[in-house]
């Protein structure tokens, strides 16, 4: 698959029901980001609009599918998670971040708490520790909107 093809993959018929989150993967392990894909379209309130395996890949998907949060590994084999987190961060200011690692107690959690709204989920547990994941911040994200309604919902702000 090529280009726009290979973006709009994963779009499923749910993503245009108002109830649903459209989430955005990116890991360099094709079959980790295979297994929660498939995981996260069982879920009635979720669904994958795109698949990044690498940096650029990544931001071209979140920027032409507009998901309402990214989850993303904390390394990628050409760069890590945070310099992704950062490029993510100059197009969206409030797009919702979730960092999955294989590492317990990774380094960067505290440098990563500008990057607010984002949290972090162990790969290492049990995989509906993602989905939890993916929905608690989300709400946390829709508390923080409620709070401050001046922040602007529309993720290219």
């Amino acid at each position: 698959m090529e280009g726009r093809e290979k973006i709009n993959a994963f779009k499923v018929a749910a993503t245009s029901q108002p109830w649903v989150s459209r989430v955005y993967i990116v890991d360099d392990h094709r079959f980790f980001t295979f297994a929660l894909a498939s995981l996260v379209n069982t879920q009635a309130d979720l669904a994958v609009c795109g698949v990044g395996h690498d940096e650029s890949e990544a931001m071209e998907g979140i920027i032409h599918l507009s998901p309402d949060i990214v989850v993303m590994d904390v390394r990628l084999n050409a760069s890590d998670g945070l310099s992704l987190a950062t490029a993510v961060r100059r197009f969206s200011k409030h797009l919702p971040i979730l960092f999955v690692s294989s590492l317990q107690k990774p380094s960067f959690e505290q440098d990563a708490k500008w990057l607010q709204p984002c949290s972090f989920v162990e790969k290492t547990q049990d995989p509906t520790d993602i989905i939890r994941g993916i929905r608690q911040t989300l709400a946390n994200f829709r508390l923080y909107q409620s709070i401050h309604p001046t922040s602007s919902p529309n993720p290219k702000t």
